[in-house]
């Protein structure tokens, strides 16, 4: 059986689900007022992991905004599917904060490229409970909800997180997020023929094919697909795209 979760998302801006154009704040589409109606469909589709991204903090490292539809989704979500939590958890009591309000996994970013300390204590204190997140456009990372470019290239930086030892891995090329335009494959294939982390897929997925061409890369490190814009537009049957993978 194939290990590669499909993983919907749910972003949140200002308590409700939206999804960005390339990571463009004022881009922004409102799919739902409430966050725990997505959450409600994607256990219907037999999801049994869901991404969560907190905009809000994510920009300003506010995590007062969507607090209440964090905790919304952590109850509608009632242990039936794993939890990964992004966006402006930037300290270790954040980090803790999150694991214990019920999710499952937390996904460091602005903070892991600006504080590798940071970075390295958390891996210690949490180990697998830690995911990175590598947001990248025209091959340079980006920070602070996309709006801020690190001085790092991609590739680069993800030799320093298997030089950590990081577990696992979320990419996104802005480019592509948001735009149904398909994966980048070809820096996909890159990352997983040249690291040894298990890499979650994020941005431009549009369809079932997109998904079939993904798992026929036939990478056991590849371990999770995120989609998000084709699954709330009607594009992408949540339902077969995780019976391809049977997770």
């Amino acid at each position: 059986m194939n290990r590669t979760r499909i993983i919907p998302a749910i972003d949140l801006l200002g308590g409700r689900v939206v999804r960005l154009h390339q990571g463009n704040y004022s881009e922004s589409t409102v799919y739902e007022e409430r966050p725990t109606t997505p959450v409600e469909r994607f256990l219907q589709s037999g999801v049994r992991r869901i991404h969560v991204v907190d905009l809000d903090a994510a920009r300003s490292g506010d995590r007062s905004v969507n607090r209440a539809a964090r905790e919304e989704i952590v109850q509608a979500a009632k242990e039936a599917a794993e939890l990964q939590l992004g966006g402006g958890i930037r300290d270790l009591n954040t980090v803790r904060e999150v694991l214990e309000s019920g999710f499952d996994r937390a996904i460091l970013g602005t903070a892991a490229v600006k504080d590798p300390a940071f970075l390295e204590q958390a891996l210690r204190d949490f180990s697998e409970r830690i995911i990175v997140g590598v947001d990248a456009k025209d091959g340079i990372v980006r920070l602070s909800g996309w709006e801020e470019a690190s001085q790092f290239k991609a590739m680069d930086y993800f030799a320093t997180l298997e030089q950590m030892r990081v577990n696992e891995v979320i990419y996104t090329n802005i480019a592509t997020d948001g735009t149904l335009s398909g994966p980048p494959m070809d820096e996909i294939q890159a990352i997983l023929t040249n690291f040894r982390f298990r890499l979650i897929a994020s941005g431009g997925i549009s369809s079932l094919q997109d998904i079939k061409d993904l798992l026929a890369l036939n990478q056991s490190r590849l371990s999770g697909i995120i989609t998000g814009k084709a699954v709330y537009e009607g594009k992408l049957d949540l339902a077969s795209a995780v019976a391809l993978t049977g997770s």
